[in-house]
């Protein structure tokens, strides 16, 4: 179980590498062509492209995974993943951004139009979604 603990901790670095990867095309590409017309858009298309890619990425990680993890691994598995993301992102817009807390928090405001929070609970609860798919057994994946 160690070794699968330490996958699932590494893989958590592609998943920050398709972020940057995501976040890259974004700023490169249909950010500068949607800000000036639609506001912050390109954002939240950003996200939608985000959760996609996770998804995909995370799907591939358990099928290809020879362990088959139950519903609480599953669901530990995308706990892991949704704190180390919040706890990069508070470090990288605090200490690298030297954006103030209030503004951090601010990304999680959907009632703004920010959609952070909807990527982090995809991080979170894909995992068991993926498991569903995987192992459609009538219980869905192995018991706790």
């Amino acid at each position: 179980m160690k070794s699968i603990n330490l996958k699932i901790i590494a893989f958590w670095f592609a998943l920050l590498g398709l972020a940057l990867i995501n976040a890259t095309i974004r700023e490169t590409t249909y950010k500068p062509l949607l800000e000036p017309h639609i506001g912050f858009w390109a954002h939240q298309l950003s996200s939608l492209t985000g959760m996609g890619l996770f998804f995909g990425a995370i799907y591939f990680f358990i099928k290809k995974s020879r362990y088959k993890y139950s519903k609480r691994e599953l669901l530990v598995m995308g706990s892991v993943w949704t704190a180390m993301t919040i706890a990069f992102e508070i470090f990288m817009n605090i200490f690298i951004r030297h954006l103030s807390l209030a503004e951090v928090l601010a990304t999680y405001y959907f009632w703004r139009g920010e959609t952070w929070i909807f990527v982090l609970l995809s991080i979170l609860w894909a995992p068991l979604l993926v498991g569903r798919i995987i192992y459609p057994q009538k219980a869905g994946v192995r018991g706790n």
